[in-house]
């Protein structure tokens, strides 16, 4: 019989404005002494993409539906363990019963590395006897008739025409034995304040933001704001630079820059992935990048991401890619410096829903060949979005004329890669047929009629795609981020 350890676990959780929201303790089991075929079989669960959420706001904004957050108190333990799991834990500190006796676990406890999947299917089962199925596209996003669900781990975020609706929905479920109770509405979901303004949403992590300009050492008056992000010359690796101070805790600070660019910031997304990629060894002069990001954010910190829907069904997507950037600032023998950027960003209804700013995987020898790169990747993107875009409109209120509608455009600033993604009838050049996979993948998707796909020649002054590859001039990162995101 293997019996595992336990542990508590003390929490502070904290409003989005960073004040204190309640103490928590929570009895935990060491599910890092599991044995794989002993204590644990399956364990992966699904988490809602934030892209889904980011959508579902912009069609619940246009469509004025009201929104209710729910929480389910102590959720792992109301999923039973399976069958054939007979998992034993010792008796927890504070609790002691006849010596050597142990604990026979018959619900998921926290920390056992099965629990979040137990859980999530006991909480779906629950959903589907309500009438809500999951989306293909993603699991977490339960869809009803005129209701919709986004289930983030034991977080709900409900979205129906009526009040009346989402509380026959949590009275239906506490009468199935969850213990789940209604929070208020969206504003503050996982952290994010949603501030409805007529027509328009904006979000905003102001809490977030204060803590990582003082963990980078910035709350002094002294340290003056910055007008953008990151330089214009690219972040290498700085092998024979200085060592860096130490003086903050590198990691920390990305990890807390990664969840505010990736929620409501794209405008840091480029500048924090560059800091990223140094976190395991940075040098002074990454740490130098690092604060550069804090004195943005400094002058900036009552910023967010506004979002005012518009009625034109279109999915804009403005690709664009860096050839080589890094070449001259790295060594040359390094292949890492020989890689291109690809960037781009995804705008449903006129909003920002999807971005992206990643090194590509493979070296692209000509910058035409970079941009076609990134028009594929960003495609890999964009038809799934506007897959689970047209299964939301029917949810929301929209006809079913509507999803029909609902047309992409892909605006593209490069000559070249537009004439050869346009090219008919299609054909690889000698100079481009060794990439000849993405080439025939993305025109496929473009000739498909289900899709309904334009290409778009747009001028490179307004290619948002920009603010994702390369360190910008002030004023036209001012320019493309108030296209962007409202301000």
């Amino acid at each position: 019989m293997h019996v595992l350890p336990c542990t508590w676990a003390f929490r502070l959780k904290r409003f989005p404005n960073g004040l204190a929201k309640k103490f928590k303790a929570r009895f935990c089991i060491r599910g890092d002494r599991q044995i794989e075929g002993v204590d644990f079989f399956e364990t992966w669960a699904p988490v809602v993409q934030w892209t889904t959420v980011r959508s579902m706001l912009v069609l619940a904004t246009r469509m004025n539906m009201v929104s209710a957050q729910a929480d389910i108190t102590a959720a792992f333990v109301h999923a039973p363990l399976g069958p054939e799991e007979h998992i034993y834990v010792r008796q927890p500190a504070g609790f002691h019963r006849d010596g050597d006796l142990v604990l026979k676990l018959k619900k998921s406890v926290y920390g056992l590395r099965q629990s979040p999947r137990n859980f999530f299917q006991y909480l779906s089962s629950h959903l589907e006897k309500q009438g809500l199925i999951p989306s293909q596209l993603d699991p977490c996003l339960f869809v009803g008739k005129s209701m919709v669900v986004v289930v983030y781990v034991d977080d709900l975020l409900i979205y129906a025409k009526t009040d009346r609706e989402i509380d026959t929905l949590i009275s239906n479920l506490q009468a199935a034995g969850i213990c789940i109770r209604r929070e208020g509405t969206a504003e503050g979901f996982l952290g994010v304040d949603i501030v409805r303004s007529g027509s328009s949403i904006t979000l905003l992590q102001v809490g977030l933001t204060k803590r990582i300009i003082k963990s980078v050492g910035l709350c002094s008056s002294l340290s003056t704001p910055i007008g953008t992000p990151a330089e214009t010359t690219p972040l290498p690796k700085d092998v024979d630079g200085s060592p860096a101070s130490g003086s903050f805790n590198y990691a920390a600070a990305v990890g807390m820059l990664l969840y505010l660019s990736g929620h409501l910031r794209p405008d840091i997304a480029f500048a924090v992935h560059q800091c990223a990629r140094y976190t395991f060894h940075p040098t002074r002069r990454h740490e130098l990048a690092l604060i550069r990001i804090g004195r943005y954010l400094k002058g900036t910190m009552d910023k967010g991401l506004t979002m005012t829907p518009s009625s034109d069904p279109c999915v804009d997507c403005y690709p664009d890619a860096d050839f080589a950037g890094l070449y001259g600032h790295e060594d040359s023998q390094d292949p890492h410096c020989a890689r291109s950027r690809t960037g781009y960003v995804i705008l449903a209804f006129g909003c920002p829903v999807l971005w992206r700013s990643r090194l590509q995987t493979e070296i692209a020898l000509s910058t035409m060949e970079a941009e076609h790169v990134a028009l594929s990747t960003a495609c890999k993107d964009l038809f799934p979005l506007v897959a689970v875009i047209r299964e939301l409109s029917a949810a929301v209120g929209l006809d079913a004329s509507f999803a029909s509608r609902i047309h992409c455009k892909v605006h593209e600033d490069n000559v070249g890669a537009l004439t050869l993604a346009r090219l008919e009838p299609r054909r690889m050049t000698p100079r481009s047929k060794h990439y000849a996979i993405k080439y025939h993948w993305f025109r496929e998707k473009v000739a498909d009629p289900s899709h309904r796909v334009t290409l778009v020649k747009i001028d490179t002054r307004n290619q948002l795609g920009d603010l994702f590859t390369k360190g910008l001039p002030l004023v036209s990162f001012v320019h493309l981020r108030r296209l962007l995101m409202g301000w």
